[in-house]
């Protein structure tokens, strides 16, 4: 199941699977959102404010409009039992 990275749930590990090409989409790609990358949301600020995103070793704060332009897959659910 494919979604955006700005409907991440908090603390969910997710691969992005592409991002837009676009000027916006290359300059993520530029900082290190590319295709089979994993990445977790942090935090998100409240009343549509950015979110905080951990990618490799670094943390990124992006633009809810930027996050819409990454397309990932959330990991599955662990269950127990």
């Amino acid at each position: 199941m494919e979604i955006t990275a700005d409907s991440l749930k908090l603390k969910k590990l997710a691969s992005i699977v592409g991002v837009e090409s676009n000027e916006d989409g290359n300059r993520l790609s530029e900082l290190g959102f590319y295709p089979g990358k994993r990445l977790v949301l942090l935090n998100a600020a409240p009343f549509g404010g950015p979110l905080a995103f951990e990618l490799g070793n670094s943390v990124v704060a992006l633009r809810r409009d930027e996050a819409r332009l990454i397309r990932v897959s959330p990991a599955p659910e662990l269950v127990n039992g």
